[in-house]
């Protein structure tokens, strides 16, 4: 059985899936990760989304909880030029989320598909919110999102 990596990169639409409806399967599943020894990882681009949509919201409380647990980290340049073959210029924040990603050795949760060329490639591990969700809260171990 493989190894489960413990480290992750929580896409904002994990984080805006969490807080746009009161208490969800997204929302168990980032607590359950900030209450656990994994590593959270995110970039300066990626804290600054979740803030802009912690305001929206008016949900600051799981963004604090959030912002103490995360390890910033910023990618090298030659990680996100690997990483930029696999979107258009437009997206920048994509391309640097998976580079922290890639930097990190860390599983991409998210549900943008934005990242399926990326996946594809096998540069790094992305996992749908419904993966990451059946596999670390359900402990479905082998669950796969269908192709």
């Amino acid at each position: 059985m493989p190894v489960r990596s413990s480290r992750y990169l929580l896409d904002n639409t994990v984080f805006v899936a969490a807080v746009k409806r009161r208490w969800t399967k997204n929302t168990e599943l980032i607590y359950h990760l900030l209450d656990s020894s994994v590593e959270l990882f995110a970039n300066e681009l990626l804290i600054f989304e979740y803030e802009k949509y912690a305001k929206t919201l008016g949900t600051y409380e799981l963004l604090d909880y959030l912002k103490k647990a995360i390890i910033q980290v910023n990618p090298s340049q030659e990680e996100i030029d690997t990483c930029a073959a696999f979107f258009p210029e437009s997206e920048l924040s994509d391309i640097v989320h998976s580079a922290t990603c890639l930097y990190a050795d860390a599983v991409l949760i998210t549900n943008d598909n934005h990242f399926n060329k990326i996946k594809k490639a096998e540069i790094i591990e992305v996992w749908s919110n419904t993966k990451a969700i059946k596999r670390l809260l359900d402990g479905i171990e082998d669950f796969e999102d269908s192709k």
